[in-house]
């Protein structure tokens, strides 16, 4: 059974950050965003200050002061938030969507270029991925809820490589007259 959620993606994650990261105030919730390898998160930095407010409006986080000069307060999930957090990670239909993808966004494009042009973009492509798969390579630094994000975006990174070799390929077919 499909689980509806009524969360976002940002906010989703921002509780996430909370409840699983240890990540207990809004700078380090921010910086955990602004530090990600994934630059939809990176760029979502500057959106977690007005989502974190959003969810402690809903009743989602709480937040006690500290005892820092700074007004630093300390966030947690409340009983309704590790509630929406959980409808929220086993939402399979929203899990399972193919969700915003720079690569896939780009790649039927490429088709469009002229065959010595395609072959140089493939060819910096797959230099880009393999550099991408290496960030990714032996990281013995991450929770175990990051390490499974990270197997998953090494795996996702693999497959762009072989659909880029195999497009490789089939370019090097097609520019000697093969089909």
């Amino acid at each position: 059974m499909t689980v509806k959620s009524s969360l976002t993606e940002l906010e989703g994650a921002v509780l996430t950050e909370i409840a699983h990261r240890g990540n207990h105030t809004s700078f380090q919730v921010r910086r955990a965003f602004e530090l990600s390898p994934s630059s939809s998160w990176s760029g979502s930095a500057g959106a977690v200050y007005p989502a974190i407010a959003r969810l402690e409006r809903a009743g989602l986080i709480d937040a006690k002061a500290g005892d820092s000069l700074r007004g630093t307060r300390y966030l947690s999930l409340t009983e309704a938030g590790h509630a929406a957090l959980e409808r929220w990670f086993t939402d399979t239909a929203a899990a399972c969507t193919i969700g915003a993808d720079p690569f896939r966004l780009r790649a039927g494009l490429w088709s469009t270029l002229t065959p010595a042009r395609r072959r140089t973009v493939l060819e910096q492509m797959a230099a880009a991925v393999q550099g991408e798969m290496a960030k990714l390579e032996d990281r013995d630094d991450l929770d175990p809820v990051e390490s499974i994000g990270n197997d998953l975006a090494r795996a996702q990174q693999q497959m762009r490589l072989t659909w880029l070799q195999n497009a490789l390929k089939n370019a090097a077919r097609n520019e000697n007259g093969r089909t």
